[in-house]
């Protein structure tokens, strides 16, 4: 039987609505804006705002405003409230930023590693060094898929089964880790091309492509925190065997791996970004090995899109990553390989395929929303105002 809200428990539910609406606003809010969006009265967001501000988790600043009449405040974070630190991990190289409410990233530090666990070692040091008092959580992108939230799978360094709290040790902050394809979905969907999109889809290429579904801006996880995992489905009837453990996997036609084989040449991990990127120049200059091994790569996703769509019935999709090249280089493309996969009564309104507007960050912005979902809870809030 559902358990009756007190008034301290509406009080508590209101505040944390009125941080969450400071937070996901693409510009801030004045307190009347906040009210509106609530559907509270201009005094009780007042009070609100008070005890909020009195907790520093929010602080009201006088608007740049020329015009006469009442002057107007708006809502900021408060010079001393809580921070998430938020880590992108990919294959060869980590960046390392501070989020603060509102979604604002400070890049902090960020370097190579040598594809080895031992790359905890230099993001913990990190952390330590630009941590104090005000961290509160730690958002963390990585690729390949992350077993019930704890465990890496990232077969194409080696790792199986590695335990992050073994890696973190237990004097770190709060620790939340997500698949950066995951993530930078979410970053679209809260702050990017798919804002207000209600069914969505978002596919990150790096190397290879990993996607994540997207219902109402929150990224679906699945039962054991690993959905998403859409490169390993064989939907482009190749027969290469993948690193995975699977044959025909659709990572192994789109990506910067894909784009560097099919040109000729040997795939490879740190020096095959740049390679791949080489490779896109050439194709714009018209040469004619590169445009074909382009124009493979951009069959093959927009293949796969037409059959996920399909299964998944998404109203839009956005790319990002290399994507963003294969988009703007081969949008024909890409859209008359997903509408020869689409089923025939889904062709005359097939789903919109959009850039994302996140570039690089989008992981790290990801792994910023998750690290604050923790925050914007009811028992943080409380915990925070009682210890006001």
């Amino acid at each position: 039987m559902p358990q009756t809200m007190t008034s301290a428990d509406l009080r508590t539910h209101n505040q944390v609505r009125l941080l969450r609406a400071v937070h996901d606003a693409a510009v801030p809010l004045t307190r009347a804006e906040a009210a509106r969006v609530l559907g509270i009265g201009r005094n009780t967001a007042a009070a609100l705002v008070g005890e909020l501000e009195q907790a520093r988790l929010l602080h009201e600043v006088p608007a740049e405003t020329g015009g006469r009449g009442r002057p107007t405040t708006l809502l900021v974070p408060h010079p001393e409230g809580p921070l998430a630190f938020a880590v992108d991990f990919r294959e060869d190289t980590w960046t390392l930023a501070s989020v603060e409410l509102g979604g604002a990233i400070t890049e902090l530090e960020g370097g190579e590693h040598d594809r080895t666990p031992h790359a905890f070692t230099e993001i913990r040091a990190a952390i330590e060094r630009h941590a104090t008092d005000r961290l509160a959580v730690v958002g963390f992108a990585t690729s390949g898929p992350i077993r019930d939230g704890r465990r890496l799978h990232i077969s194409h360094l080696g790792w199986d089964e590695v335990d992050l709290d073994v890696l973190i040790g237990a004097d770190w902050p709060e620790t939340l880790v997500d698949n950066d394809a995951r993530l930078a979905g979410l970053a679209e969907a809260r702050r990017g091309a798919l804002r207000g999109t209600g069914t969505a889809m978002h596919f990150h290429i790096d190397f290879d492509i990993g996607g994540t579904l997207l219902l109402r801006g929150d990224a679906q996880r699945g039962a054991h925190g690993i959905a998403g995992e859409f490169g390993h489905m064989p939907l482009t009837g190749s027969a290469l065997e993948c690193m995975c453990g699977v044959r025909g996997c659709w990572s192994l036609d789109v990506g910067a791996n894909a784009l560097v084989r099919r040109f000729g040449a040997r795939p490879g991990y740190v020096e095959g970004r740049d390679f791949a990127r080489e490779i896109l120049r050439r194709a714009e200059d018209g040469d004619p090995q590169a445009a074909a091994a382009l124009d493979a790569n951009a069959a093959a996703l927009g293949k796969g899109l037409g059959a996920l769509a399909n299964a998944l019935d998404p109203e839009a999709i956005s790319l990002s990553g290399l994507g963003l090249d294969l988009i703007r280089l081969r949008r024909d493309l890409i859209e008359s390989a997903c509408a020869e996969n689409l089923m025939a009564f889904r062709r005359d309104a097939p789903p919109q395929i959009l850039p994302g507007t996140m570039g690089d960050a989008g992981p790290l912005t990801g792994a910023a929303e998750i690290a604050w979902d923790a925050l914007l809870t009811p028992d943080r809030v409380k915990n925070r105002l009682q210890g006001a």
